[in-house]
């Protein structure tokens, strides 16, 4: 959901690296994804002021009960394929969920008798959370909230980290939140195949959902931002795919989402089809 609010914008250096050079790679209207002319890393440049941001994503939840719930539903399969993924290595602890949103996730990993906590930017997605669920939320971002030294055995983190303007000082953040032997699960949209793909054959879209996504990240890309943030050990999944309300979407995503986990296992969970969304977990040491 994109909302009105007036969004100032501001030049930035690449956010992983630092880099001030940089070639336009695609625009979305007004707006425009970048490559890092030295480390390759692609971002919104301009982008919206950290105070914008915060302003943007009051209203950028749906607010009304179906879509609440359209929202729960779509998220269901990919909530429950993370939290069995996850109990592959942690079969019980404490769980920090961060962009919790309307703390589904949180609800199911309690469900399954996890100590949980999350980080929301959005008050009114908070006040759901709080008051229909009953759970625990700290007003983000994270790197503000201060929890403390190895607090937590596993962080989550869905569609958040391509949001983020500091990708690199969340990562740090939690690896310094987690215990020694902590899993980081991330959940991240993978789109820059597609809109190479489309603009060979002149499709107009707006698959990067500026400017809400600062960022977009290829496998590689993530494994080199956990390497640097600290963690020494990674594993690639496709981890299910998303069932949106709208009927072509929904389609769309299951035929795709099918058949980049059919690829996966066929190739030894190997190859990951581009352009779809991917789970990556982090392992700290």
């Amino acid at each position: 959901m994109r909302n009105e609010v007036d969004i100032e914008m501001e030049e930035i250096d690449c956010p992983f690296c630092g880099g001030p050079k940089h070639l336009l790679l695609h625009r979305e209207d007004s707006l425009q994804m970048v490559r890092c002319s030295s480390c390759r890393f692609i971002y919104l440049n301009p982008r919206p002021t950290s105070r914008s941001l915060l302003r943007f994503y009051q209203d950028y939840l749906p607010e009304d009960e179906s879509s609440v719930e359209a929202w729960q539903r779509m998220m269901q399969s990919i909530f429950q394929k993370a939290a069995n993924l996850i109990e592959r290595y942690k079969k019980r602890g404490r769980l920090l969920d961060v962009g919790a949103g309307f703390g589904f996730f949180l609800s199911e990993m309690r469900g399954r008798g996890w100590e949980v906590v999350g980080v929301e930017i959005s008050r009114k997605a908070m006040d759901y959370a709080k008051d229909v669920l009953g759970l625990t939320l700290h007003l983000g971002p994270l790197e503000k909230v201060g929890f403390p030294e190895s607090d937590f055995d596993v962080v989550s983190g869905f569609y958040v980290i391509e949001h983020l303007p500091d990708p690199m000082a969340f990562l740090k953040e939690c690896y310094r939140i987690l215990k020694p032997g902590g899993l980081l699960l991330l959940r991240y949209p993978h789109t820059t195949p597609i809109k190479n793909l489309l603009r060979f054959f002149g499709i107009e879209n707006r698959l990067y959902d500026l400017p809400a996504h600062l960022s977009d990240f290829s496998p590689k890309m993530i494994q080199q931002c956990l390497e640097k943030a600290g963690f020494k050990e990674w594993r690639h999944f496709i981890g299910g795919y998303t069932l949106p309300r709208e009927p072509g979407k929904k389609i769309a995503s299951s035929v795709f989402g099918n058949l980049s986990e059919a690829l996966f296992h066929m190739s030894g969970k190997r190859f990951l089809l581009p352009g779809v969304s991917k789970t990556v977990l982090g392992f700290k040491g």
